[in-house]
């Protein structure tokens, strides 16, 4: 098949741009920047999602487009409205005028329309979008993915070799099923085999681990197991993380994801065998790959 991949060259576009072409398919990334492939199954299309309206053009022709592109902070222009909800209301609307046949939307656990939570909220606009396009669609949502190049789980490497004593924001009991690269880069294949599902589709590992699960597990795979574990409350996270929201180019935490740590990020623990029919990898089993960060 010939995919189009937006956000192909951002950590999960890179994995799948890999196994689509591993599998034989042609795919077209559509990225903001521009280079050059030495692969002749793999062209790029400059497009700037949140502001050019020309993107059935570059759709046009493919069997599938498969939609990556989102924020998870806020930085400039780069907002949730419009990176998240905005790029993918061009895409809807591109793939249904290009009569695209199948479009796969990547969304996250806990997408709603609850304004509380805005990259939450921004991710169900988003999803809203595609299924109000008349373009066949599939959605998926995974919970946190790891995975060599993960945002999310290589901080946390970081922030424990940096520090003698590692903070855990609040309780530290919301949960998590942290699930592998690898089996999400397997789920779009998979459904690209089976075309369009028109429904949402929810994706974790095999475990429910709550944030201070995930610290020890990767305080042990990075060989920091004497750092000590101090709970703080949120309130008193708030102003440091304004503060680095507003001068850091890529803050360690913002204000709008200390409040999602607070959040349970989770599905049913069998939700990728009855999805997708396999059994997904454990992080506290994977996460050798944090050796390098």
């Amino acid at each position: 098949m010939r995919i189009a991949v937006t956000g192909g060259t951002g950590f999960v576009g890179s994995h799948l741009v890999r196994g689509l072409l591993g599998e034989g398919h042609d795919v077209v990334v559509v990225s903001r920047g521009s280079r050059r492939s030495r692969n002749e199954r793999l062209s790029v299309v400059s497009r700037d999602l949140t502001r050019d309206d020309n993107l059935a053009e570059a759709f046009a022709g493919c069997d599938a487009v498969i939609h990556l592109v989102a924020v998870i902070h806020e930085r400039g222009q780069q907002t949730f409205e419009r990176v998240n909800r905005g790029s993918a209301e061009r895409v809807a609307a591109a793939a249904a005028e290009a009569k695209v046949p199948h479009v796969i939307h990547q969304s996250a656990i806990g997408a709603s329309p609850d304004p509380r939570y805005p990259y939450l909220q921004t991710k169900w606009a988003a999803e809203e979008a595609f299924r109000g396009s008349g373009a066949p669609f599939s959605i998926i949502r995974p919970s946190l993915i790891f995975g060599p190049g993960d945002g999310f789980f290589t901080l946390v490497a970081r922030l424990i070799r940096l520090n003698p004593v590692i903070p855990i924001p609040g309780s530290g009991a919301a949960l998590f099923q942290p699930v592998s690269i690898d089996d999400v880069v397997r789920c779009h294949l998979t459904a690209l085999e089976r075309g369009p599902s028109l429904r949402v589709q929810e994706i974790g590992g095999p475990d429910h681990l709550t944030y201070v699960d995930i610290v020890q597990i990767v305080r042990r795979a990075i060989g920091a197991r004497f750092r000590k574990l101090v709970r703080v409350p949120i309130r008193m996270l708030v102003p440091p993380a304004f503060v680095m929201n507003a001068v850091l180019k890529h803050p360690p935490i913002t204000p709008q994801q200390l409040r999602l740590l607070e959040k349970n990020n989770i599905t049913r623990i069998d939700a990728m065998q009855q999805e997708f029919g396999f059994d997904p990898l454990r992080f506290e089993d994977n996460a050798d790959y944090l050796e390098d960060y």
